[in-house]
């Protein structure tokens, strides 16, 4: 097996002379249990290797990439997975299913759609920026990332447009089971590929009803109100927009305000709650409100009301950027991610060496 630059990921590959591309098979280690993805046939010592390694799961993309899953897992006992859309279509009989925002051995299931079956998944890690998928991508010419041939696809113009989750993941490794993975320009060469497309108009989109909005299972009570990345998902670069659907009872983040980047909520659906310095305020369909970058534009979103509320957010992308939040005195630096509390303050020179 070959290692990647993919932190945890290796591979095997075939070639195939009648496709002129390799066939791949991936080997990930997770500490939930080592898996594999749409395995090719192993040789002596590749299998000898699986073996030594363990694999817990065999993870199967789509309902033509069983290739050598029975036998691998025979030889390893693993438990064999595949989407609930595929897996009856499977020459082989599976230990489990799989349906989009499951999270197998870490990684999480994305559902692709217009592909060549229904159930077509791909796996995603977000902290290492890498996604596997099987045959939706193929990656030919080497360097390079293109859409299996329309004649192929259930539906060509959607699947291009569903490909855009990869665009709006931040996807910089691209690993294919059909053709060259594509490691640290993952993202470059998804937009050579989505805007070869002439068939699809992958910078738009419909924030009503063709967004996928998801709520993140780790946020507590109220902040449960789901989301999606809209800018990302158009490619867009200086500016970022989300949609946010919040049920009743929901809000959407805590109070806070930036220092360098300047926010503007679109309410588009329902009457939600604006909840600022000066106040409750309540907010309908085509209200426009701007938070400048200072105190006096704090703001925490709310929904008091039967009616779902659809809000669009948009802001400047500023990577030099802080976010107070004065509930509970903390703010984050975005470059770095970091979370502290503002007190107690501590003296310039605390924990400095003499």
């Amino acid at each position: 097996m070959q290692s990647t630059i993919v932190p945890g990921v290796w591979f095997w590959s075939r070639w195939q002379p009648d496709r002129g591309l390799d066939f791949n098979g991936f080997f990930v280690e997770s500490a939930q249990g080592n898996f594999v993805v749409d395995p090719i046939e192993p040789d002596d010592a590749t299998l000898e290797n699986l073996r030594a390694r363990g694999v817990a799961a065999i993870v199967i993309t789509n309902r033509d990439h069983e290739r050598a899953s029975a036998k691998l897992a025979e030889a390893t006992g693993a438990a064999t997975l595949a989407s609930k859309l595929d897996a009856p279509l499977l020459t082989m009989p599976v230990d489990g299913t799989l349906a989009p925002g499951d999270v197998v051995h870490g990684w999480r299931v994305l559902g692709l759609d217009g592909f060549k079956t229904a159930g077509e998944i791909a796996l995603y890690d977000a902290s290492r920026q890498a996604a596997i998928v099987g045959d939706a991508i193929w990656g030919t010419p080497a360097g390079a990332l293109t859409l299996m041939a329309d004649a192929k696809l259930a539906d060509p113009r959607l699947a291009a447009l569903s490909a855009r989750t990869f665009r709006a993941l931040r996807v910089n490794h691209l690993l294919v089971g059909d053709g060259a993975p594509v490691f640290g320009n993952a993202r470059a060469a998804l937009e050579a590929m989505l805007g070869a497309r002439a068939d699809a108009f992958v910078d738009r989109v419909n924030i009503i009803d063709e967004l996928r909005y998801e709520a993140s299972p780790n946020d507590p009570t109220p902040f449960t109100a789901e989301y999606a990345d809209v800018g990302r998902l158009l490619g867009a670069e200086k500016l970022g927009y989300n949609a946010t659907r919040l049920r009743r009872g929901e809000a959407f983040c805590p109070l806070h305000w930036h220092t360098r980047e300047e926010e503007l909520f679109v309410v588009l659906a329902g009457t939600p709650t604006l909840r600022t310095p000066r106040g409750m305020a309540e907010l309908r369909a085509g209200d426009c409100v701007a938070f400048r970058t200072e105190p006096g534009g704090a703001h925490r979103l709310e929904n008091h009301a039967d009616e779902d509320a659809v809000v669009l957010l948009i802001a400047n992308i500023d990577p030099g950027d802080v976010c107070y939040y004065p509930d509970s005195g903390k703010f984050v630096v975005e470059a770095t991610g970091t979370l502290v509390h503002e007190q107690p303050q501590l003296d310039y020179y605390h924990g400095e060496l003499p």
